[in-house]
């Protein structure tokens, strides 16, 4: 979707925005100085979702004071940007070990989608392992900036397995900037193996989802840039399945 503006509307679903409680935005100047920057540059009905981090093994009483810091500076943002962007907030949850603690807390409001993350050095049979406890329990598992994991970077089209399970993923446009991680980001975008193109911002230099990011993905992917930052995020938050990677491509004479 696009206003007549040239404002594109998109649901960023991956962000660290909520300040002083991670690694990312470090104050509530910026913070707001990243949203700011959101409403000028997206459409009315953009949603933005935090996304702080969580893992399974944190005390239950920083979970709680993380979750509700989130909450609050949720509604504080609805006062102050709303109407312009909708906000919600979930988790983006590290997957360590054999506990699975915190996956209702962290999932998208009303779906069985949960942002999981691991440490980068994983290895992909712990990750098959991992994702399918998951799956058992009854979530769908939406793999946040896979192109960090030295199995994808070896062998990207083992995320069309993944899809094939029920899992989705998410390639961070952060990764872009670094060195280690563009060229495998790219090839995932490019490839039709990533669902979902996210900000994953922590901080007033990153890319967020606005029209250079879009021109800079135009060159090296056929991917539709509406199908990566709308439609996925929006089944998404639907509750809804998603379809087998890799994503289907535009005809080169669209």
């Amino acid at each position: 979707m696009q206003r007549g503006s040239g404002h594109l509307s998109v649901i960023d679903l991956h962000s660290h925005i909520v300040p002083a409680v991670d690694d990312g935005a470090g104050t509530y100047s910026e913070a707001t100085e990243i949203i700011s920057r959101m409403r000028d540059e997206l459409g009315a009905d953009s949603t933005v979702v935090f996304t702080p981090h969580y893992s399974c093994s944190m005390d239950r009483r920083v979970f709680d004071a993380r979750q509700r810091r989130s909450n609050q500076f949720q509604d504080r943002m609805e006062e102050e940007y709303s109407p312009g962007l909708n906000f919600l907030t979930a988790g983006e949850l590290m997957i360590r070990g054999s506990s699975l603690k915190y996956m209702e807390g962290t999932r998208y409001p009303g779906t069985g989608w949960v942002l999981v993350e691991f440490e980068t050095g994983v290895s992909w049979i712990e990750t098959l392992i991992q994702l399918g406890r998951l799956i058992k329990r009854g979530y769908s598992p939406l793999l946040a900036h896979p192109e960090r994991y030295r199995w994808c970077r070896r062998k990207r089209d083992r995320l069309i397995k993944l899809s094939r399970m029920g899992c989705g993923s998410m390639v961070s446009a952060r990764s872009l900037r670094f060195e280690k991680y563009a060229a495998t980001a790219r090839n995932l975008l490019g490839d039709g193996l990533s669902h979902v193109l996210c900000s994953d911002a922590h901080s007033p230099r990153d890319l967020i989802l606005d029209g250079r990011l879009k021109r800079k993905l135009e060159k090296f992917s056929t991917v539709p840039w509406q199908l990566l930052t709308c439609e996925m995020p929006e089944m998404i938050l639907n509750d809804n399945k998603l379809p087998e990677l890799p994503l289907l491509k535009r005809r080169k004479s669209q």
